[in-house]
């Protein structure tokens, strides 16, 4: 299955976009399953993906490329969704630009419990 292109007409399910996109990871696919707004971009930066890889002879810019916009893809599959994270990231940032707590926990903090609890599992 793969998803159709974003743009007039009716829209895939945000689940059909995020399925298409974990059973066929091709450029093709994730382009089609971006938004409109995001095909230059995507274009643009596979090409020069392309150009690395066969200046380098080494296929890893293709795919770390392809990759992350895959990502991408499945984080806009629901366009609210994506809209909250980004207002959710930008507040965060804004907190930790002023210094202010983010309601959240510190990385070394996380580690440590994630640690603790596999330890105990053990």
């Amino acid at each position: 299955m793969t998803a159709q292109p974003y743009g007039p007409g009716p829209r895939l399910a945000p689940q059909k976009i995020r399925a298409s996109l974990h059973a066929d990871r091709s450029p093709r696919n994730i382009r089609a399953c971006l938004p409109e707004d995001d095909h230059a971009a995507f274009d643009a930066g596979y090409r020069e993906a392309l150009r690395r890889a066969a200046d380098e002879l080494d296929l890893t810019p293709v795919h770390e490329c392809v990759e992350s916009w895959r990502w991408l893809a499945i984080l806009k599959a629901d366009p609210a969704d994506y809209a909250r994270m980004m207002q959710t990231a930008d507040r965060v940032q804004q907190l930790a630009e002023r210094g202010e707590p983010s309601g959240g926990i510190a990385f070394d903090d996380a580690f440590a419990e994630r640690l603790r609890a596999r330890v105990t599992r053990a």
